[in-house]
């Protein structure tokens, strides 16, 4: 039995703390069908496929180069099959939809194999590491007609949706500026890790630049690109380390984004509207809290409190713990994926592949103006 989220709606609680007026929550119906494959073993697809196992979700297969590590990770979580090679799982005609985690430069050609092999895919943000590899997705994607989706979990937390529907529904008015931060403390003893490699496609902007940004789309602009400037610091191996990017939007909306592995920020947003301020808490790329403050015509203001508890997992999947803050969260976006499969979507309202479109866009042009290219860029 698949689980995935019905209509959602804020449900009253009783609990102590600024944040703990309101719980949002999803009504789930029973879902059948959607059986996943995951494409690579890393750390990443580790969170992820422990929110689909505790999520009662049908996941058949993992795929990863090295075959011994494949094997592990399929007797940890209880699948059926492990393969060495992503085309015996591309070729597995049990799965219907594929979860693709593998580095950044690997991205692009993991999900078109798995696309012409007519599966549907999620594939982990970056979709591409460039505009032409996410374009080549989207087509690829079209002509197979099946469902593609960049992995922006942000979008599918409840509280995120609650955003949205603020924003979509016009109760604070226009949106008129948004700030949003997000940074840490990245090792740097190991400077060919991926973090710090051009040739993996580091850097800060396709790894945590792009949360802070998809920020700014999603109150500002999903289906518009912004005027900007950006500035950088860029290291010895090629690639950004912090930034800042200030935008204006068509509709006039601005915009202050910021990001960094040198230090740590703290990862919050605000969203300030004609008739009201939203405060996205820590962390603001996996929320759990949002503060909604409403201004009346005669300067008064009412404040709104929402938290939603992240999902337990309580699942034993060989002692296999989360790598990331909040990836229990990785539920919400299974459910989302879900609903879209059984509803015969071919994408994602809460991120379409048109906004896929334009972010990447976006970023190409911000490396160009802080002068970060990649092998990708050329070939």
């Amino acid at each position: 039995t698949i689980l995935a989220p019905a209509k959602w709606a804020p449900v009253v609680i009783a609990q102590a703390g600024p944040f703990a007026i309101k719980h949002c929550a999803f009504a789930s119906d029973a879902m059948t069908g959607t059986v996943w494959g995951i494409c690579s073993a890393g750390s990443i697809s580790n969170d992820f496929c422990l929110a689909l196992v505790n999520n009662g979700s049908n996941v058949a297969a993992v795929a990863a180069s090295d075959s011994g590590r494949a094997k592990q990770f399929a007797t940890d979580f209880g699948l059926p099959r492990s393969y060495g090679s992503y085309e015996e799982l591309a070729n597995d005609g049990e799965v219907t939809v594929v979860y693709v985690g593998s580095v950044h430069t690997k991205h692009m050609q993991d999900a078109l194999l798995f696309l012409q092999a007519g599966k549907h895919v999620l594939v982990e943000k970056p979709m591409g590491v460039n505009e032409g590899q996410v374009q080549q997705l989207v087509a690829a994607a079209k002509e197979k007609g099946v469902f593609l989706m960049e992995g922006f979990w942000t979008r599918c937390f409840p509280v995120v949706r609650r955003v949205q529907d603020l924003l979509d529904g016009g109760s604070l008015g226009r949106a008129l500026h948004v700030c949003s931060d997000f940074g840490f403390k990245a090792p740097r003893a190991d400077l060919t890790h991926r973090l710090w490699s051009k040739d993996l496609a580091g850097g800060g902007l396709l790894d945590i630049g792009c949360y802070v940004l998809q920020w700014a789309s999603l109150a500002l602009g999903r289906d518009a690109l912004p005027e900007f400037r950006a500035v950088a610091a860029v290291g010895e191996t090629g690639v950004d380390h912090h930034a800042s990017i200030i935008l204006q939007y068509p509709a006039g909306g601005t915009a202050m984004c910021s990001y960094s592995f040198d230090c740590a920020f703290h990862d919050r947003t605000v969203i300030k509207c004609e008739r009201g301020i939203i405060w996205v808490d820590e962390m603001a790329h996996a929320p759990t809290k949002i503060r909604i403050m409403t201004v009346a015509a005669d300067g008064t203001t009412a404040t709104e409190d929402v938290e939603v508890a992240l999902p337990r997992h309580t699942r034993d999947c060989g002692g296999r713990t989360v790598n990331f803050g909040n990836s229990e969260g990785f539920q919400y976006e299974v459910q989302e994926v879900e609903r879209c499969l059984a509803e015969g979507l071919k994408e994602s309202p809460q991120f379409t592949l048109s906004e896929s479109a334009l972010q990447v866009r976006l970023m190409d042009a911000v490396r160009k103006e802080i002068g970060v290219a990649y092998p990708a860029d050329v070939a």
